[in-house]
């Protein structure tokens, strides 16, 4: 069985058709101004694929497209609407905008920075240098000698311990922990 040309309602049967190419190009030009070269017509049975376009036989743009933009491969996103249960070890910054159940630990020798944004979540440990929720948290916060941000629309449960916090409204049901200053050598 073969495709079949469809014939617009205001049409009737025994009116000529003039160009029997369904591919009709006569009205295109290309970009240069010259006329694209003749179409050839493709017939291709209902229910198989189509072979691969000719990639010379594609149009071009004429508009200059942007630079792309470079992406952060060392940032972790947890997007709003997504799920992460499990433990994490982060090696760069991380943004949490979904639900995380589980411990956001920073790697060994890497300094981390989480943000929990407004719609995020984090039911478990966070462990980074800097630390800024927005959204709610359930466990220990722990910036070490680092920073915790705690912002008018946060929620956080459980043990904050920092070296240096900042507390902006935010519903805070935590115990608050400084880390000791480290003792300068001798």
């Amino acid at each position: 069985m073969k495709a079949q040309r469809y014939l617009h309602p205001d049409r009737h049967l025994d009116q000529a058709i003039e160009n029997d190419d369904m591919n009709d190009n006569t009205d295109l030009a290309s970009a240069d101004g010259k006329q694209p070269a003749a179409a050839t017509t493709l017939a291709v049975e209902v229910g198989r694929a189509m072979p691969p376009a000719d990639p010379n036989a594609l149009p071009l743009l004429n508009t200059p497209l942007a630079a792309p933009v470079p992406l952060a491969s060392d940032c972790s996103t947890v997007a709003e609407g997504m799920q992460f249960i499990g433990n994490a070890v982060l090696r760069g910054a991380c943004s949490v905008a979904g639900h995380v159940e589980g411990n956001l630990t920073q790697a060994e020798g890497a300094t981390v920075s989480v943000v929990v944004t407004e719609t995020g979540l984090v039911k478990g440990d966070i462990s980074a240098q800097k630390i800024s929720v927005m959204g709610r948290t359930e466990g220990v916060l722990d910036a070490g000698h680092g920073e915790v941000a705690l912002h008018d629309t946060a929620s956080v449960h459980g043990l904050v311990r920092y070296g240096r916090i900042q507390v902006n409204g935010a519903d805070l049901n935590a115990t608050l922990e400084r880390a000791p200053n480290p003792k300068p050598a001798v």
